[in-house]
């Protein structure tokens, strides 16, 4: 017999979508590069044998997320920051780049599209006031409002799109995008919207 104790408290998730995830293609050259705007190249960390994605000015990249949709509350926010690196030894401590992350919600069979809704709130503009490079830096929280999407994403995907969108004194091959993070309230117990068997009972859809 199932367990339907609703007094467990489930503390709010992290899940990383990394930037090896951001629809990565083969291009000329054996160079791996993204098929957004910009076609923004997987580029290696310094000597460090890692890897991002070398985003410039206006560059875009993105990607499906499956897993958020069937395990998030949708009832309750969800925050995501971007993750990135400065690939030089010595940024200048004015440098800043605003970060735009949009998404989409892709219900069964519906049309797959560029994600295009913004974020309830943006990510704000960051100047990272450091002249020490390779930091590992996480951009300020975007957040998605509570019921901003509807019960049916639960059985779908979002999609991704991030952009580089203001960049002041960077030059190219510095920013380099790692990944973006996403927090969310777990939703794994039945609820009024969705029996035990929802995704066992999901319709094949054409």
């Amino acid at each position: 017999m199932a367990i339907r104790d609703r007094n467990i408290e489930y503390k709010r998730q992290k899940r990383v979508i990394p930037w090896s995830d951001f629809s990565i293609m083969t291009e000329t050259g054996s160079v791996l590069a993204g098929p957004g705007t910009g076609a923004p190249v997987a580029n290696v960390i310094s000597s460090t044998g890692l890897a991002g994605l070398s985003m410039e000015v206006n560059d875009e990249a993105s990607a499906f997320d499956f897993q958020t949709p069937s395990t998030a509350n949708i009832h309750a926010e969800i925050g995501v920051r971007v993750l990135y690196t400065i690939d030089v030894a010595d940024p200048v401590a004015t440098d800043s780049v605003t970060w735009l992350v949009k998404y989409d919600q892709v219900d069964p069979g519906e049309s797959i599209i560029k994600p295009a809704t913004a974020l309830d709130t943006a990510v704000a503009a960051q100047a990272d006031g450091d002249t020490t490079g390779l930091l590992y830096r996480v951009s300020s929280r975007g957040i998605i409002d509570a019921d901003s999407v509807d019960i049916t994403a639960k059985t779908g995907v979002f999609t991704w799109l991030i952009e580089a969108d203001a960049v002041t004194t960077y030059s190219a091959g510095e920013i380099t995008l790692l990944g973006l993070e996403i927090d969310y309230e777990l939703e794994l117990c039945v609820t009024a919207d969705e029996t035990e068997t929802v995704y066992k009972d999901i319709a094949a859809t054409n």
